[in-house]
């Protein structure tokens, strides 16, 4: 019995010193973001999309190769945050391990490892990406952005299905010169998908017209094939898709000039040397994501898909939240910072969402009112990890005065 006492002891001591939980902690929430299926053209599980958040936010690590893709998911900060400028990812398995590949429009996009925990993307009707690139007919779903400018050549329309790594590069050769000039470069990721392709005529942002090859989507250069000083008539011949080869335009002029370009599509690996290619397009360092508070009357609104088509979804109104500035908003942290974990008490206040905002992750609370005859007491109960802070004289104050909780 001696020896058991010790151990009792111990016990009881560790028990004793387990440290209170902090009250702030930001994380990524389910709450503030929209979740987007793209490849189902439906909302998702907002958790799915938090974990889509976390785990684009790691280190990211090299290509894996020979891989499936599968669904590709849009995840951005609720409409109330329009500075947000969202993620994108799409899941990629191999025999062995379990990707996704994320691009933020901040940092240089990537490949990040999932954990097996982390590994909750649905995996069935993978996708293995192609090896070369496959010219077919322009689907009805592109047909009607193509036909939209009005200067598109409908006959030269294609669609094209590529890798998923590489560029694809578009050549065109003078027939009479034998001059060749690259006219489109695309950077191919796992987001690309189908491409469409088109020719298009008597182009003028500035003297003089043009004639250019779209590529409609991630264009990462474009130049044209031919250009005069009058307007022009262009026909297409599509050849045999052999070695790359998309066809021949015929450009006739006003003046009767008759120029023919062999027009090749191709995968490459590197980009083309002495082009004026621009970086990516990433916008710069001091670029951040908002920071303050939110107190507000009912959850943050999402968009979701209706019939195929994207809802917006509805901002709070201006008479259903308070929002803070930044010196507001640290002021607030710091006094819910000096509170102290307790069991909540009271009735849930008039306005009863307070959201923190902080370098894209968030935390939110319901505020909870103990009115009693001589003082009233504010709890903060955390929606995520469900346990109630009980803020400080100072912060009770600061609800009730400032921001007028009731």
């Amino acid at each position: 019995m001696r020896q058991l006492i010790p151990v009792l002891l111990g016990a009881v001591l560790l028990s004793g010193c387990s440290p209170e939980a902090k009250p702030i902690d930001y994380t990524y929430l389910p709450q503030v973001y929209d979740t987007l299926n793209l490849t189902d053209l439906k909302k998702d599980d907002p958790k799915l999309g938090a974990l889509i958040k976390q785990v684009c936010a790691t280190k990211r690590v090299a290509a894996p190769k020979d891989y499936a893709v599968g669904t590709q998911y849009f995840v951005n900060l609720v409409s109330q945050f329009p500075e947000s400028m969202g993620e994108q990812a799409v899941y990629l398995k191999t025999k062995q391990d379990r990707f996704l590949y994320c691009h933020d429009y901040i940092s240089k996009p990537g490949y990040h490892k999932l954990t097996p925990k982390q590994d909750r993307f649905p995996s069935k009707h993978l996708v293995t990406p192609h090896d070369q690139i496959e010219f077919q007919k322009l689907s009805s779903n592109f047909e009607e952005s193509v036909r939209i400018s009005g200067r598109s050549l409908m006959k030269s329309a294609r669609q094209l299905t590529v890798p998923t790594t590489g560029y694809l590069v578009v050549r065109a050769t003078n027939d009479q010169t034998k001059q060749t000039v690259v006219t489109n470069i695309m950077e191919l990721t796992p987001f690309v998908g189908s491409v469409p392709l088109v020719l298009e005529s008597n182009i003028q942002i500035q003297e003089p017209y043009e004639v250019q090859l779209n590529l409609i989507g991630q264009a990462r250069y474009r130049a044209p094939i031919h250009s005069s000083k009058e307007r022009s008539t262009i026909q297409f011949k599509e050849a045999p898709h052999a070695d790359g080869t998309y066809g021949t335009v015929t450009v006739k002029e006003k003046t009767g000039q008759t120029t023919r370009y062999q027009l090749t599509v191709k995968h490459e690996q590197q980009l083309p040397p002495n082009l004026d290619v621009p970086p990516d397009e990433l916008y710069d360092a001091d670029y951040s994501l908002p920071r303050f508070a939110l107190f507000h009357d009912r959850p943050l609104g999402k968009l979701k898909f209706v019939n195929g088509d994207l809802d917006m979804a509805e901002p709070l109104a201006p008479d259903a939240y308070i929002e803070t500035s930044l010196e507001e908003s640290k002021q607030l942290v710091r006094l819910i910072e000096d509170s102290e974990e307790a069991e909540r008490k009271g009735r849930l206040a008039e306005r009863p969402y307070l959201t923190l905002m902080k370098d894209g992750k968030a935390q939110q609370f319901k505020i909870y009112l103990d009115r009693r005859i001589k003082k009233t007491d504010i709890y903060l109960e955390d929606v995520h990890r469900k346990i109630s802070f009980k803020l400080p004289a100072e912060g009770r104050d600061l609800l009730l005065d400032t921001y007028q909780i009731k």
